[in-house]
Parts: C-alpha cells; sequence; structure tokens
C-alpha cells in the first residue's frame, strides 16, 4: 500500500513537471519566432535604404544572436523532455 502513494506521487509531479517543460517550450518557440520575425524585417528595411545604417545592422546582429540563444534552450529542453519520457 505504501508503495501506491509513492507510485501516485511520482506520477503526479511527473505530470506537474512535464506540463511546466510544455509550457516553458510554447515561451521558448514564441521568442525564436519573435526574433526571427523581427530580425527579418529589420533586413527587408537594410534592403531598401540606399546605405547601410549601423544602428540597424546592431539590431539584426542582437536578433540573430538571441535565435541561436533560444534555439540552444529549446534543443537542450527538449533533451531533458524526451529523458524524462
Amino acid at each position: 500500500m505504501y508503495t501506491d502513494y509513492t507510485e501516485l506521487g511520482m506520477d503526479f509531479f511527473k505530470n506537474k513537471i512535464k506540463k511546466y517543460q510544455e509550457k516553458k517550450l510554447d515561451e521558448i518557440l514564441f521568442k525564436i519566432k519573435f526574433h526571427q520575425s523581427t530580425k527579418q524585417v529589420l533586413e527587408e528595411k537594410m534592403i531598401k535604404l540606399e546605405h547601410d545604417d549601423e544602428k540597424i545592422a546592431k539590431e539584426i546582429l542582437y536578433h540573430k544572436q538571441m535565435i541561436e540563444i533560444w534555439l540552444g534552450n529549446e534543443k537542450k529542453l527538449r533533451k531533458q523532455m524526451s529523458e524524462n519520457q
């Protein structure tokens, strides 16, 4: 009988962790999409300009770096999620 409660408790925590990880994954994917779309808009704006704009170039670089960071976070989280199954 003791093991039944232990298993129920473990299932409860596994479900909580899974829901938390799914929520975090959704947030990460949203941030990736945000930075990708913002970077794309800035790149299109840069193409339309007749001269290079240093401020826009820095913003593009920033969004590129953020995409790389969030892709890394996504990879780590997906690995954790696969290990927990």
